[in-house]
């Protein structure tokens, strides 16, 4: 596959081999277009850059009239040529964060108001980045950090007092949380997406890329990545489509892509779950729907014979095959059971993963949320349940007057109201 030039609106990339023809060739082409459509380009904001060692590089940049430049740099506001993991490509959004963050402001925000602030704004200047690179865990710690200080301390002295675990302000907020966003589930979410686009996006040219580097593993998603070199971000992509299949059922039209066997197409598990022992006796454990299907019926081939109990679990998966309506003229396609479309969203995908996490807590908190007050309002009420207690104030390193504290010996205080 040979790729010459990548354009994305006025921005272009073109590819070529490090002779002097070529880009001889490059800068008529480019004179041409100017004298056809009028437009002038300017050479002093273009740039040539190497890959690995070029000779006569400053020749070459001398016939384009262009400066020379260097990988790794930044283009269309993502780092290229970076090592995926290295954390320099977060430093910008460190920076954006903290000036977002400064204490300063919090002053002037109530609690309620830092809450939609993070939610609204914080959360969405790293979303860009994420959707493509895994964020390393020492740049999550880190944004958590400016988050977590930003809400519970704001301008204050120390480390402020934190009416409730990180964690549990991550969770959704029916379940007794602030709904603020867990950035290391955010990004697995939206690398996921890559996963879902590759089979909504057939036609697409990153996908073509994709597959023809590492393969086809059945029909619905890439060859696992096992080179250490070169393999970018798509490495962790990838590893994420054992956790998203289990969520996925497919959706039969012409059963060419669909593995009869193997892929959930009928129900909530495949059928080599349900019937392992037919499943080991079968001829082709890859086969297709429409490998399987005939205008007759159902055309399962075994190895040999079947004994008699065998041939009763035969009648036991025709039965679950009964109501199969036949092939159509559609492609097979895939749908997210979550949802009511069938569709998959960063969104929904999100809000599953984080109401399946531990930690929520009893209490009226679809009536606090949805009672149409504003956010300090609701956060008020909330607050009414993670009071801090004495025993609380005492751990923290509080001063207690000598009335509570007495007090306190005869008295057994839970540490929630």
């Amino acid at each position: 596959m040979q790729i010459c030039h990548l354009l994305y609106a006025d921005d272009t990339i073109i590819f070529c081999e490090a002779k002097a023809e070529q880009v001889a060739y490059i800068r008529m082409t480019l004179v041409v277009f100017k004298a056809v459509s009028g437009l002038s380009v300017n050479w002093r904001k273009n740039s040539i850059f190497p890959i690995k060692e070029v000779p006569q590089l400053q020749s070459l940049a001398r016939i384009l009239g262009c400066k020379v430049e260097h990988l790794p740099t930044t283009y269309l506001g993502m780092p290229l040529g970076h090592n995926h993991k290295e954390l320099e490509i977060w430093d910008g959004i460190i920076e954006k964060t903290e000036k977002k963050l400064a204490n300063w402001k919090a002053q002037y925000i109530s609690l309620g108001g830092r809450v939609t602030l993070i939610n609204s704004v914080l959360d969405s200047l790293p979303t860009y980045v994420m959707s493509l690179f895994p964020m390393p865990a020492k740049v999550e710690e880190r944004l958590d950090k400016l988050r977590r200080d930003f809400l519970w301390k704001g301008n204050k002295e120390g480390k402020g007092l934190h009416l409730v675990k990180w964690q549990t302000a991550q969770l959704h907020k029916q379940s007794g949380g602030l709904g603020i966003r867990n950035l290391g589930l955010q990004n697995r979410c939206l690398l996921s997406k890559w996963l879902w686009r590759f089979n909504t996006e057939e036609e697409a040219l990153w996908r073509e890329v994709i597959v023809n580097k590492y393969g086809l593993n059945g029909n619905w998603v890439s060859n696992s990545v096992n080179s250490t070199y070169g393999v970018s971000a798509w490495r962790t992509i990838r590893n994420l489509w054992p956790d998203l299949s289990r969520n996925i059922v497919y959706k039969v039209g012409n059963g060419t892509k669909i593995l009869f066997w193997k892929e959930n197409w009928n129900g909530n598990e495949a059928l080599m779950g349900l019937f392992p022992d037919l499943f080991s006796l079968c001829t082709n454990p890859e086969e297709t729907v429409a490998e399987v299907w005939s205008i007759h019926g159902w055309n399962i081939v075994f190895r040999r014979h079947l004994n008699d109990w065998e041939i009763g679990r035969v009648a036991e998966l025709l039965h679950v095959l009964n109501d199969f309506n036949g092939l159509s003229a559609e492609k097979d396609s895939i749908i997210w059971k979550h949802s009511r479309d069938g569709s998959l969203s960063v969104n929904k995908l999100y809000i599953k993963e984080v109401n399946e996490y531990p930690g929520g807590k009893p209490g009226p908190w679809k009536q606090i949320w949805r009672n149409k007050v504003p956010t300090k309002g609701n956060i008020d009420a909330k607050e009414c349940y993670v009071l801090p207690t004495w025993l609380f104030y005492a751990k923290e390193g509080y001063m207690l007057p000598t009335e509570l504290c007495d007090a306190k010996e005869s008295y057994v205080q839970s540490t929630e109201l």
